[in-house]
C-alpha cells in the first residue's frame, strides 16, 4: 500500500519544525514528541525496511501493519485496528493475521531494528559512537520512570529485548517514547470524543497534510468520509468546505494540548534537563535522516 505516516493523527510531516522556545514542560513535551516522531518514523519510508520485509516474504500491503504490530506478537486484526486507531478496518484485515503465517513477529521485529540501524548508519556518518551512546543513555533515563497503563504499543515495545547494535538500541528506545505519546494521543482523541475518520477529517482541516494523502494512506471509502464530515458539521466543528469553524479549531487545539499535558510525565520523570539534552543530541540525527533520504518514498 501507499507509504504511511506513523502517527495516530498523522502527526507532523518529516520536514516540519519540532518546536518553539520550549519554555514550559508542556512546550517541551510537544517539541520532544515531534522529534521522536521523526527519529522513529523514518522506518515506514526507508528502502532498507522494505528490503528487509521483502526478504521475509511480506507483501507490500502487509509490511507497515506487520512491522509496527510485531512487538505485540501475533495479535488479531482487531487489536491492530484498536491500537493504530485511524485506518479503515478492512485494509488491516487484509494484512493481519495473514502476515503472521508469512513471518514470525519476532523475526519481523528483528528485521525492523536491523533496517533502522542500517538507515541511521547510512544517513548519519558524522554522528560518532559516543554521541549515540549518550543519546541512548538519556533515552533510557526517560523511559525508566514511565508507567504503561493504557499504553499498549509503548508497553509492547518496552518488552522487546534490546538489540546489541548501538544504533538499533537507540532507535528502539526512541520508538518506545514515540509510541508512548501516540498511545496518549489516541486516548485524547477517544475522550474528545473523535472516531477514526473524524480524526483524519480534523487533521485535513489543518492543511498540514492534504486530504488526498490521508484518504490514500488510510483508505476510508468516500461514503464513510462524508458521513464523518456530516457528523462534525452537526457538532459545529467543520464548515461546508470541510474547513474549521472557530469552535472546531479550538476543539482540535484542545486535543493537542491535552496530549501535551499528559506527556509532561515523560519530561518530568527524568527531569527537563535530560529531555532537553536528548532533544539536542537527536538534532544532528534528525538532520542526517532528512538530508540522507531516509524518507525516500515521500520525499522531503
Amino acid at each position: 500500500m501507499a507509504a504511511i505516516i506513523a502517527d495516530p493523527d498523522l502527526g507532523e510531516r518529516p520536514n516540519s519544525t519540532y518546536g518553539a522556545a520550549m519554555t514550559t514542560s508542556t512546550d517541551l513535551a510537544a517539541s520532544f514528541g515531534a522529534m521522536t516522531n521523526l527519529v522513529h518514523g523514518f522506518i515506514y519510508f526507508a528502502p532498507e525496511a522494505a528490503a528487509e520485509y521483502d526478504a521475509l516474504g511480506l507483501a507490500t500491503d502487509q509490511q507497515y501493519f506487520a512491522g509496527r504490530a510485531a512487538p505485540m506478537g501475533p495479535v488479531p486484526a482487531e487489536v491492530v485496528v484498536a491500537t493504530f486507531f485511524n485506518f479503515y478496518p478492512r485494509i488491516v484485515h487484509t494484512a493481519i493475521p495473514s502476515a503472521w503465517s508469512v513471518a514470525d513477529p519476532a523475526a519481523i521485529q528483528t528485521a525492523r531494528m536491523r533496517a533502522a540501524a542500517a538507515v541511521l548508519e547510512r544517513c548519519c556518518p558524522e554522528v560518532d559512537a559516543a554521541h549515540v551512546a549518550d543519546a541512548t543513555e538519556l533515552a533510557g533515563q526517560m523511559i525508566a520512570p514511565l508507567g504503561y497503563e493504557g499504553k499498549a504499543l509503548a508497553g509492547a515495545n518496552r518488552a522487546v529485548v534490546e538489540p546489541d547494535d548501538p544504533w538499533a538500541r537507540l532507535w528502539q528506545r526512541v520508538t518506545i517514547l514515540r509510541e508512548w505519546r501516540g498511545d496518549v494521543h489516541v486516548a485524547a482523541l477517544t475522550a474528545a470524543p473523535v472516531d477514526a475518520v473524524e480524526a483524519l477529517i480534523l487533521h485535513a482541516a489543518t492543511d498540514q497534510v492534504p486530504k488526498a494523502a490521508l484518504v490514500a494512506t488510510r483508505q476510508w471509502p468516500e461514503e464513510d468520509w462524508q458521513a464523518g464530515v456530516e457528523r462534525l458539521q452537526a457538532r459545529g466543528l467543520i464548515d461546508a468546505d470541510e474547513g474549521f469553524t472557530d469552535s472546531g479549531r479550538s476543539f482540535r487545539e484542545d486535543i493537542e494540548h491535552r496530549t501535551n499535558v499528559a506527556c509532561e510525565a515523560m519530561i518530568t520523570g527524568a527531569g527537563e534537563e535530560v529531555a532537553r539534552r536528548l532533544v539536542d543530541l537527536l538534532k544532528p540525527i534528525r538532520r542526517g535522516l532528512l538530508d540522507g533520504g531516509a524518507f525516500a518514498s515521500i520525499g522531503r
